[in-house]
């Protein structure tokens, strides 16, 4: 067997294969004695015909069976012989097959990089304050009361902040309707019955804030200015106009701290509240923080480590993230028109995260072996009992369909990232 490489792209290569005549020989007498054993012809017994028969009644099938045990079987020995890690087949080139003459067929595939790391022990990361105020240990508990509020409806008076406010609503950006000027923002540029509260938090900018003062049947312009970090990114830095109708008013009634509510809150008292509460603040500030610092420690990985990634794993991580993207975006209130409009943007934002994502499993993964970093089977077994609770699974079935999928060895590989992550953190130089 004759193999040669040529490099055909960033991580890509194309592998030609030339099997000799007298191996595709012995190839098909071995097919053809199958065939004779499991065939039937007419006036012979099964078993029984004579194989020059079976050869010219079957020759065709014969052809691709031949062409589908000869690829697969000399492209397993050429990728072995030359020690190419394959990440993915991309092209298998169809071969020619003439009688007493070499096949030869071509096999195009993404291979995993070959890089060097750089320094990854004692990375310099700067600490931050997770220090937590009185202030926000008063906006939780407002948070808190604020869940188990009430809306009584209102009709005697004007909005005052922190009430819900009904409203329909038409909205221009330059004198022109706002979902023609922008059609990424279909279904935002009008509304009926919409429910907003008079706070910061309104998901158009500034309005919730521009309805305190209004009463039921007011009609009034509020200008938005939509900021720059705006989830649809064609309407930053815009100026739109609102023209808003109250229809409808609610006053929250936030529940007294008294002995009954603390008794639902599983607490004694207001000050085992504010003890509990400032403990869960600390503890969310310290997983932040160390979160921070291992995006920082990852950052730098990627700043000091030059690669080339395989094309066809940045296009799956695409796939991945827009998929999440858009799972979000849609929690987030926008419907199945929304994100149509914005697909276009979502991939080009989920490729360029994409690209970084690989370059870093890479990166890791690599830290892992040069530190024989391992994980056990029952760490892997722990992981999928983790996720079948959190899928409200079976632990035992999810684990067989994993493995029947060939799908368990990815859990042990993310086992086995995390890891080396908590490793490059213990060896980091936190100031």
């Amino acid at each position: 067997m004759k193999v040669s490489l040529k490099n055909t792209g960033d991580c890509r290569r194309t592998i030609r294969i030339e099997v000799p005549s007298d191996s595709i020989i012995a190839e098909r007498t071995e097919l053809l004695t199958h065939y004779t054993k499991g065939v039937s012809l007419p006036g012979f017994r099964k078993g029984h015909a004579p194989k020059a028969l079976v050869e010219k009644k079957f020759a065709k099938e014969m052809t691709a069976d031949l062409k589908d045990r000869v690829i697969p079987k000399f492209y397993q020995e050429a990728i072995k012989q030359e020690g190419v890690k394959v990440v993915s087949v991309i092209h298998v080139s169809e071969p020619e097959l003439v009688e007493g003459k070499p096949m030869t067929f071509d096999v195009t595939v993404d291979v995993a990089p070959e890089f060097k790391l750089p320094k990854y022990e004692g990375i310099s990361i700067k600490a931050e304050k997770t220090d937590i105020s009185e202030k926000q240990v008063d906006e939780t508990v407002e948070s808190i009361l604020r869940q188990h509020a009430t809306y009584p409806d209102i009709n005697d008076r004007s909005a005052r902040e922190k009430d819900m406010v009904q409203v329909s609503y038409e909205s221009t950006i330059d004198g022109q309707p706002l979902e023609e000027k922008v059609p990424q923002a279909r279904g935002m540029g009008r509304g009926k019955g919409y429910w907003i509260t008079c706070d910061d938090e309104s998901f158009l900018p500034g309005m919730g804030k521009a309805l305190i003062g209004t009463k039921i049947g007011d009609k009034k312009t509020v200008k938005v200015i939509f900021p720059e970090d705006y989830i649809v990114k064609e309407l930053a830095g815009m100026k739109a106009e609102f023209t808003v109708e109250v229809t409808g008013m609610r006053e929250m009634k936030l529940p007294e701290l008294s002995g009954d509510f603390l008794k639902q809150l599983r607490v004694e008292s207001e000050a085992e509240l504010r003890k509990n509460i400032r403990e869960h603040l600390e503890e969310t500030a310290g997983n932040k923080e160390r979160i921070r610092q291992e995006n920082a420690i990852c950052e730098f990985l990627l700043s000091k480590t030059r690669l080339d990634v395989p094309d066809s794993e940045v296009k799956e991580q695409t796939r991945n993230l827009v998929y999440e993207m858009a799972r979000q975006r849609a929690a987030d209130g926008m419907n199945a028109e929304q994100l149509r409009a914005q697909s276009e943007n979502m991939v080009k934002e989920a490729g360029a995260k994409a690209i970084e994502q690989v370059k870093l499993r890479y990166i890791i993964m690599a830290i892992a072996d040069a530190e024989n970093i391992t994980v056990t089977d029952q760490e892997v077994s722990a992981e999928v009992f983790r996720m079948a609770i959190q899928q409200r699974r079976d632990a035992t079935e999810y684990h067989k369909e994993l493995e029947k999928d060939g799908n368990l060895e990815s859990v042990g590989d993310q086992i086995r990232f995390v890891k080396t992550i908590g490793f490059l953190h213990e060896k980091a130089k936190i100031k």
